[in-house]
């Protein structure tokens, strides 16, 4: 399943106590999507879950159990020296309190594949009682594990079944729709989105290069999303040195294939002109262009703007209508109730409900 369908699955295991082991390719977002889902079951349950990341990677078993220290204590009328165990990080939560003060609230062990053999191991309690050694989570905590896989060359260790047959293992697909949906909400470019959607086979390979080096994933190119939206906010024209320093995030080659979308923005119509007269601006020949433009569209109309702006759009090839409507309302879902947009939506209501 992919991280939409996760997403919506994942609190039916939540609520039967179940521990979950998300795996999937590098850099397709599981780490950010546990963290929306504990603000959406926040809201759904009315109260504030609790969170805690804990990098398995980084951890000991020691780390995991908290550290032995001596105490006395009154055993049969007599002071004895006993040993007790310090409180480990993971059950204080990341806003700094225990564990306790939650009635709900997800434990992530990110990077839980990297995690030693004896990590591992000790962890296995957590996955099936939520404890560890005289450490308790509440009842209604749950864990979750992420991690990538065996042929990701990600550092994953071995395996054990006694573990396994502890949680519920999910495999996360990557998906282009529901990256595209993330993405129109979460401040990503318009250029960057319909790079996307343009070449998934660069921004989705389920496989990792045959050569070390950077190479684009989903996460890689947001992070150069950002790069890039900061060296052209006076909107310039990236010089080499933005090249270089993107290709140090998703590699030489899908550099070649994103700034070649640039060149393509810069000739794009103005949003002005657009908006000034719809009928008269040149609509692009390109599908490529085409595409590019419904999103730079969809990110940027507003209610005084949607009547022209889909006046324009209705010169376009009908799919990439329907590309621009769905990129515009899951950016702003207000926009559905303009008559505008109602207008259009009825016109086109059987290509609306195929493409749902």
């Amino acid at each position: 399943m992919n991280l939409k369908q996760a997403k919506q699955y994942l609190p039916v295991l939540f609520d039967a106590r179940v521990s979950v082991e998300l795996r999937s390719s590098p850099g397709i977002g599981k780490s950010e999507m546990i963290e929306q889902l504990v603000d959406e079951l926040s809201a759904r349950d009315g109260e504030q879950w609790g969170f805690q990341v804990l990098m398995l990677a980084t951890q000991t078993p020691s780390d995991l159990l908290g550290y032995m220290m001596p105490e006395t204590r009154e055993i049969d009328g007599k002071q004895v020296r006993v040993s007790d165990w310090t409180l480990p990080p993971w059950m204080l939560t990341r806003d700094g309190k225990p564990v306790t003060a939650y009635k709900r609230g997800i434990l992530f062990l990110d990077e839980y594949g990297q995690g030693d053999a004896d990590v591992k191991r000790a962890s296995a309690e957590l996955l099936l009682n939520r404890r560890l050694g005289p450490h308790k989570l509440p009842d209604g905590w749950v864990v979750v594990a992420a991690s990538n896989r065996d042929k990701d060359r990600s550092g994953v260790t071995k395996s054990f079944d006694f573990v396994i047959n502890r949680r519920c293992e999910i495999d996360i697909q990557p998906d282009l729709q529901a990256w595209t949906e993330w993405a129109n909400t979460s401040g990503v470019m318009p250029l960057t989105i319909a790079f996307a959607n343009q070449n998934p086979h660069i921004v989705f390979s389920d496989t990792v290069p045959e050569k070390q080096g950077p190479w684009c994933t989903p996460r890689s190119l947001v992070m150069a999303d950002r790069i890039l939206s900061l060296m052209t906010a006076d909107d310039a024209l990236p010089d080499a040195s933005a090249s270089e320093l993107v290709a140090g995030v998703i590699g030489a080659a899908a550099v070649a294939q994103y700034f070649s979308f640039v060149a393509l923005e810069r000739e794009m119509p103005k949003f002005e002109d657009i908006v000034a007269s719809p009928d008269k601006v040149r609509v692009p020949d390109r599908p490529d262009a085409q595409m590019l433009v419904c999103y730079s569209l969809a990110h940027r109309v507003e209610d005084d703007t949607i009547a022209p702006v889909v006046q324009y759009i209705d010169r376009f090839p009908k799919e990439f209508g329907v590309t621009f409507v769905k990129a515009a309302t899951q950016r702003n879902y207000k926009l559905i109730t303009t008559p505008a947009f109602r207008k259009w939506c009825s016109d086109n209501s059987a290509l609306m409900a195929a493409v749902r």
